[in-house]
C-alpha cells in the first residue's frame, strides 16, 4: 500500500508541475526529477521503507570534488550513533536547514565550485505536504525558488 502512495504522490506532483518524472525499479525504487539547475531524487527499498533518502543537487554537483562536509544525525532510542561532524565544525549552509536535522538525518555537501548536495534520510513521505513542505524549504534556501508549485495546495 505504501509503494502505490508514494508513487501517486510523486506522479501527482510531477503532472501538476508539468515535470518529466524519471522512475527506475530494481532493487531500490527511485523517482528523480531535474528542474532547471537542480536535480531531485528519491530512494528507497520497497521491503523496508525506513531504507530511504531523498537527495537535492546541483546539475553540475561533482562527488569527487566535495570540499565541505557536514552531517547530523536525528537521535534515535535504543539506536547507536553513527559518526557526525563534530560541534566545532563551521556550518557552512544557511541555518535554516538545521531544523531538519530533528526530523531527519542530515548530510550537506559543497564541491570546490560552490554546488551543494543536500540529502535526508530517512524520508518516507505520508501526503503530499510532507514533499513541498521539505523539498521546497531545501530549495528556497539554496537556490532561492520553489521546486515545487505552491498552488497546488489549494
Amino acid at each position: 500500500m505504501d509503494l502505490k502512495r508514494i508513487d501517486n504522490l510523486w506522479k501527482f506532483l510531477c503532472l501538476k508541475n508539468n515535470l518529466t518524472l524519471q522512475h527506475q525499479v530494481g532493487l531500490k525504487v527511485s523517482y528523480s526529477v531535474n528542474k532547471s539547475t537542480q536535480r531531485m531524487s528519491h530512494q528507497f527499498n520497497p521491503k523496508l521503507l525506513i531504507d530511504s533518502s531523498l537527495c537535492l543537487k546541483d546539475v553540475k554537483f561533482q562527488e569527487n570534488l566535495v570540499h565541505r562536509t557536514y552531517q547530523a544525525q536525528r537521535k534515535r532510542f535504543g539506536v547507536k550513533q553513527k559518526t557526525f561532524s563534530p560541534a566545532s565544525t563551521i556550518v557552512f549552509f544557511p541555518k535554516e536547514l538545521l531544523k531538519l536535522g530533528l526530523k531527519y538525518d542530515l548530510e550537506v555537501k559543497q564541491d570546490r565550485h560552490d554546488h551543494f548536495s543536500i540529502c535526508i534520510s530517512p524520508f518516507n513521505p505520508k501526503n503530499i505536504y510532507d514533499i513541498l513542505n521539505t523539498v521546497n524549504l531545501i530549495s528556497r534556501t539554496f537556490w532561492v525558488k520553489n521546486f515545487f508549485a505552491e498552488g497546488i495546495r489549494n
